[in-house]
Parts: C-alpha cells; sequence; structure tokens
C-alpha cells in the first residue's frame, strides 16, 4: 500500500487530510486511514466524493462511529471536501464479510495510507 504524500493531490485536500488524521487518531483504536476509490485511481470527476477507510482494532459502538462521522463532517466544512468513510474492524476486514468482497481487494491494490 503507497503512503500519502502532498505530490498526490492539491494542498487543501493535502491539509484536510492531516488535519482529519490528527483528529481522528485521538478516537479510541483507530489503526490505520486509508484513502482509495475514484480518486486514487484518478477517475474522480466534480462529483465524486473521497472514500476512506477507518480500520479499528476492535468493533466500535454506534456512537462512536457517529463521531468519526461527525469529525469528517467538520472537516468537510472546514476545506470544502467531501469525505466519505467506511469504518470496519480489523477482525471483519481480515476475515468477515467484507473481506471477500471486491472493494477489499480495490482497497488493499489501490489504497493509500494517510
Amino acid at each position: 500500500m503507497k503512503i500519502i504524500n502532498e505530490n498526490i493531490m492539491s494542498s487543501d485536500n493535502y491539509q484536510a487530510l492531516k488535519d482529519l488524521k490528527n483528529r481522528l487518531l485521538n478516537f479510541f483504536g483507530i489503526e490505520k486511514i486509508i484513502l482509495f476509490g475514484s480518486n486514487v485511481r484518478t477517475e474522480a470527476n466534480e462529483e465524486s466524493d473521497c472514500d476512506l477507510l477507518i480500520l479499528t482494532d476492535h468493533p466500535l459502538k454506534r456512537f462512536d462511529r457517529h463521531k468519526i462521522t461527525d469529525a469528517i463532517f467538520d472537516i468537510n466544512l472546514l476545506y470544502g471536501t467531501n469525505y466519505s468513510s467506511l469504518v470496519v474492524d480489523r477482525t471483519s476486514w481480515e476475515s468477515g464479510p467484507i473481506s471477500v468482497l471486491p472493494i477489499t481487494e480495490e482497497i488493499r491494490r489501490d489504497g493509500i495510507v494517510i
């Protein structure tokens, strides 16, 4: 998996992701944040969102998942970005039902760790 740097995207998007990472890593149990989807594949258009996989070390309760969504919403407002998230715990990612979905292989192949 690639690691994000300033050369991959605009400086505003890069700064938004750095800010988002700092905010989200304060939440308990977040192991990795991975950018994936059309933006990573350079197939995005004006209507495309930026997809983020939020990988946690344990399943989160609904309240905690909403805290993550709220933080992403705040970043979107602050920077004028359009990030959306998929929050998955490590066990589900590696051996749960999501582990066999095509999106999992796409993220493993194309994803960029923030």
